[in-house]
């Protein structure tokens, strides 16, 4: 149950509650009659403080809208249809509440612009175009904005409501382990290069912008708010290193000689998050802001190794194309430089065929144990003796003419003689035939 401290002094102390109540907008006509009904039948308590407090047990109010209500303070919980429930933290534009749509009954997380920003017209105009970019950003690792309006001076942004903490304020427990921010940052430039393939620059990039929620899962802030700073003349890097420490301790060389940035400067700031979530020292140490600034035109970051010595090399080398002093020795693009960080958690490893090869080679496998199967040994059989083949068809005396048989009996006596005569007498009737001819011409 909450409890509130009475006042030292009772003129901030309201004497009646429920005139408070009614001015500040966020309650009904029906819900004020029924908390003054119940004050005059006594169920509900006359004091103000007692009376704070049996609202807040009762859900009617907020512990945050409670305090306000003692301290005289109704204005400002309603901003346009959304009514203030919390107060979630402060940035460099401004302040963040919890909130609640009256309408659709949504949380939402409400950001009112610091009014010195939105007093500026120039800075106004050009959070109108930045919003419409916002809308159409839908990425798992990127706060969705839902809308963005202006009532009078008021300039506001309204997002999803997601619970967690900010790696800045992870970082008030300690260093984060280098594995788990590779992880946290590639998560991060995954949602960056949807940023940028939508045509955004981030501008701000810093552990106070990144959200760590309860699934270990980081959402960008702030997207599209970076350019509230750039459009602001009067804003110099003395206000602003008291304003933000991000806009000086993680800023990119070239956004601070004021140069035109791309994503490859928001991926200098995630560099610099980086190497101060890991080691819980800045990469640009200095006395001052412009100390500060000045080491990250002039000079190199503190090698990581030296304050993380067992940090794998291939996440040093990372980490340092990451933070190079120029935009063209980093990574080409955000989605590129996921993929990099990606790798360090989940290294490429060789294909199973180069690993079977490799292993056949230096070590040959044990031979292996016979098996029933194995042991049987088929032994072929002996040579058979040769056999004369069977004919087809019994071979016997042929029978020849009467007149053929002597020439017959001859050629199976002597073929080679037989065969001589009948050429000699072939050559013979040629011979005849050939001189009969030259005489009869």
């Amino acid at each position: 149950m909450a409890t509130f401290e009475r006042p030292q002094s009772k003129e901030k102390l309201p004497a009646d509650l429920v005139p408070v109540l009614r001015s500040s907008g966020i309650l009904g006509d029906r819900q004020l009659a029924e908390i003054r009904d119940k004050v005059l039948r006594g169920t509900y308590p006359l004091d103000p403080i007692s009376l704070a407090e049996r609202l807040v047990e009762d859900e009617v109010l907020t512990v945050y809208q409670a305090r306000r209500f003692l301290k005289n303070k109704p204005h400002g919980l309603l901003v346009g249809r959304y009514i203030i429930l919390d107060r979630i933290g402060s940035g460099s534009m401004g302040r963040v509440y919890k909130a609640h749509h009256q309408m659709m009954d949504r949380i939402v997380a409400l950001k009112i612009i610091a009014p010195e920003i939105a007093s500026n017209q120039k800075v106004v105009a050009r959070f109108q175009r930045e919003m419409k970019l916002v809308g159409r950003l839908d990425h798992p690792n990127v706060v969705r904005a839902f809308d963005a309006d202006q009532m009078n001076s008021v300039l506001y942004i309204v997002m999803e409501y997601v619970p967690g903490q900010s790696l800045g304020e992870r970082l008030k427990r300690g260093p984060i382990p280098a594995a788990e921010m590779f992880d946290y940052a590639a998560q991060a430039a995954r949602g960056l290069a949807h940023a940028h393939e939508q045509g955004m620059v981030h501008r701000d990039v810093k552990p106070s912008n990144m959200l760590l929620t309860a699934d270990r899962k980081i959402k960008i802030l702030d997207l599209g708010l970076g350019v509230l700073m750039a459009a602001d003349n009067k804003a110099t890097f003395a206000t602003a290193d008291g304003i933000a420490v991000g806009t000086v301790d993680y800023m990119s060389p070239e956004q601070a000689l004021g140069r035109e940035v791309d994503g490859r400067s928001d991926l200098f700031s995630l560099g610099c998050s980086m190497f101060h979530l890991m080691t819980g020292k800045l990469a640009y140490p200095g006395e001052s802001p412009i100390d500060r600034l000045g080491r990250r035109i002039s000079a190199r970051p503190t090698p990581i190794t030296d304050l993380i010595p067992d940090l794998p090399s291939a996440a040093a080398r990372v980490l340092d194309k990451l933070t190079a002093t120029r935009p063209q020795d980093r990574f080409a693009s955000a989605r590129e430089a996921a993929e990099a960080l990606q790798s360090v958690l989940r290294p490429k490893s060789r294909s199973t065929t180069a690993r079977s090869s490799v292993s056949q080679v230096e070590e040959s496998p044990p031979a292996k144990a016979p098996s029933s199967l194995d042991s049987i040994v088929i032994t072929p059989p002996a040579s058979p003796v040769a056999l004369a083949p069977r004919p087809l068809v019994e071979a016997g005396k042929p029978h020849y003419p009467s007149w053929f048989s002597p020439l017959a009996a001859a050629a199976e006596r002597r073929p080679v003689g037989l065969l001589l005569g009948l050429i000699a007498v072939l050559l013979l009737v040629f011979s005849a035939g050939a001189g009969l001819g030259y005489l009869v011409k």
